[in-house]
């Protein structure tokens, strides 16, 4: 009966505990990505006014030259690269394609350069190598921490510390709020108590918020592991095929851009259109295939993508592949995660409740600094 009756303090006393350490031991990190959160919330008005991605001079309804032009001008200004991939925007930067180069024999997109073309002109315009830009800065210190996939994954673990400290706050806000009357705050009864009554009141608002962008935010550490998993699995059975085949020219395919943009946009299902095309010989395609990325028009469908494989030798599709479900968890889970998916007044709802949840991470840290200092001057023998 004594053990049944002691239960309840065991398992408050170890949640107690649990919310304190999880959450002191993520404050630090999660300050930063709080803060470089925020800004990236609005990345493309921030990228807009800093004129990060150029922007077309010429009216909507000027005839636009075929994107091989562009790309033929790109190869001639930079001889020592070869064409990464294409993207095409037309909603966010119409009239201009992105054209990401490496080296001639680069194959992976680490370390390639993002060059731009109008297509009106099929020139290349804007900076010739623009390096890092701010919010490629902010999200790399966001989504990697600078140490790439490794570091996916140690903001996944930073994510799962959160989310212990949320799911555990529940259980220790529990017996509070039934002493309390929920949004009271007990002013003039000293700094401490105020304080507490404001983590608890903000924590308990920002909660709904706070768990989706913490389990959102732990699915995105995972988005190396799963492009490796896709990369190996279903994009790897492709390989072993195509390695049977007679390559083509990575640089300059049978079948140009322009081509492979049609074939895969035949192929694509109703309502879905070819937004990125990956050349043949890369760590996203194989040495015989385009493999060109759809995005929808409406809906769900706008936050996903899918996939269409082209044959850069005969213009053929020999596959349309199912992207797994576990990759278009985690495409949804971007849009949540940034709050970009319903315009200005939902992004500044993100930022309010990014900043509240800022607020109680301080304030619970000098919560626990302020018991910490009373209990160590309190005299040796004197009760705490």
């Amino acid at each position: 009966m004594s053990n049944q009756a002691n239960a309840p303090g065991r398992w408050f006393r170890f949640h107690l505990w649990l919310h304190r350490w999880t959450s002191l031991i993520a404050t630090i990190p999660f300050l930063v990505l709080c803060i470089t959160g925020t800004i990236l919330i609005f990345h493309e008005e921030i990228e807009e006014a800093l004129g990060e991605v150029p922007v077309s001079q010429h009216a909507a309804e000027t005839p636009q030259r075929p994107a091989s032009e562009s790309i033929a001008n790109v190869l001639a200004a930079y001889p020592d690269e070869r064409v990464l991939s294409t993207g095409l925007d037309p909603e966010h930067h119409p009239g201009v394609m992105l054209v990401v180069t490496g080296p001639k024999e680069a194959r992976s997109f680490e370390g390639a350069k993002l060059r731009f073309t109008d297509l009106v002109t099929a020139q290349p315009v804007g900076d010739p190598d623009p390096g890092m830009t701010f919010t490629g800065f902010l999200l790399e210190l966001h989504a990697e921490w600078f140490l790439g996939p490794i570091g996916e994954l140690i903001g996944a673990l930073i994510a799962l510390l959160v989310f212990l400290s949320l799911v555990s706050g529940i259980v220790v806000y529990a017996p509070y709020v039934r002493r309390i009357a929920f949004g009271m705050l007990r002013r003039g009864k000293g700094s401490r108590l105020l304080q507490l009554d404001l983590h608890n009141f903000i924590g308990a608002v920002v909660l709904g918020w706070a768990l989706v962008v913490t389990v959102t935010g732990f699915l995105l550490g995972f988005n190396s592991v799963a492009i490796g998993v896709w990369q190996m699995t279903e994009l790897g059975h492709l390989r072993e095929e195509a390695n049977r085949m007679e390559p083509v020219d990575a640089r300059h395919p049978p079948v140009d851009v322009d081509r492979a943009y049609a074939i895969a946009q035949e192929a694509a299902p109703a309502g879905w259109t070819v937004s990125t095309m990956v050349y043949p010989l890369t760590e996203f395609s194989t040495p015989r295939h385009y493999t060109a990325l759809l995005v929808g028009n409406q809906g769900v469908d706008e936050r996903l993508f899918r996939v269409v494989i082209v044959d850069a030798k005969t213009g053929e599709v020999p596959i349309v592949p199912e992207v797994p479900a576990y990759i278009k968890a985690i495409s949804l889970s971007q849009p949540l995660h940034f709050g970009d998916y319903g315009g200005l007044p939902l992004k500044l709802l993100w930022t309010a409740c990014t900043w509240l949840t800022l607020f109680i991470t301080v304030n619970g840290a000098w919560l626990w600094w302020d018991r910490r200092r009373k209990r160590q001057a309190v005299p040796a023998g004197v009760p705490a």
